[in-house]
């Protein structure tokens, strides 16, 4: 998991890099920490990066491009990333809220400080370090949670979609589910279909369209009930911007 550190003062990037390490160590967490002392370095890298950051941590007052306009030029391409505010001022509290920031750490700040406003985001990274593991070609193999798109089955295996490829797994569709209990974005479709509704681009009624383009059916019976258990996964998550 990636996460950025975007600060004009070294010594608030030697800080938050520390509390990162100990926060990491303390959750087992696996994270890659990378620093930038301007929002113009740190846009650049972002743009280019195949792994986006999971979390980004933005101090407001910088020269050029301070971090509210960091935030508003990825909010405006479309980027979840979570923020958190790093600030000698509480006077942008609006701003932060219009572009849907995490939380703030008001400098100066110690661990408990640190702890506290990471709890904000502590589901989201326990999620994002998730994986589940199922054997390709008499290989075992791990997937990122985050990374599947939907599952389909395929005689007695399993076809695990991604963005990037689809893999065919030797594992039935209920051990697939069993994996995949406790993860709220994953739902069953019928019969043959187990989708991530992170991933749904549009719901026609009929269908799923996925963002990686490959369509849905969704049974008629449940047409309904699908319908109601999207519409409510998209309203928790827009709760939690």
């Amino acid at each position: 998991m990636k996460i950025y550190i975007c600060d004009d003062s070294s010594s608030d990037l030697l800080r938050l890099q520390h509390y990162l390490k100990k926060y990491a160590q303390e959750e087992n967490l696996m994270i890659e920490v990378e620093e930038f002392l301007s929002a113009k370095e740190m846009l650049l890298a972002h743009n280019a990066a195949k792994e986006k950051p999971t979390l980004l941590f933005l101090d407001i007052y910088m020269n050029q491009i301070d971090g509210i306009e960091a935030a508003k030029k990825l909010r405006k391409a479309g980027i979840k990333t979570s923020i958190l505010f790093t600030t000698s001022s509480m006077e942008h509290a609006m701003e932060a809220f219009q572009v849907h920031a995490d939380g703030y750490l008001h400098k100066p700040f110690d661990y408990e400080d640190f702890k506290h406003a990471m709890s904000k985001v502590s589901d989201q990274l326990q999620t994002e370090c998730k994986t589940i593991e199922v054997r390709i070609e008499r290989m075992n193999r791990k997937f990122k949670v985050r990374d599947i798109c939907f599952a389909e089955s395929d005689n007695h295996g399993v076809l695990i979609h991604c963005m990037d490829n689809v893999y065919r797994a030797n594992i039935t569709m209920e051990g697939l589910k069993e994996q995949l209990t406790d993860e709220a974005s994953f739902l069953t479709c019928g019969r043959s279909y187990i989708i991530n509704f992170a991933y749904v681009q549009e719901m026609d009624g009929e269908t799923f369209l996925m963002k990686n383009n490959e369509t849905i059916p969704i049974p008629v019976r449940i047409r309904k009930q699908m319908k109601e258990l999207y519409g409510q996964y998209l309203h928790e998550n827009e709760e939690k911007r």
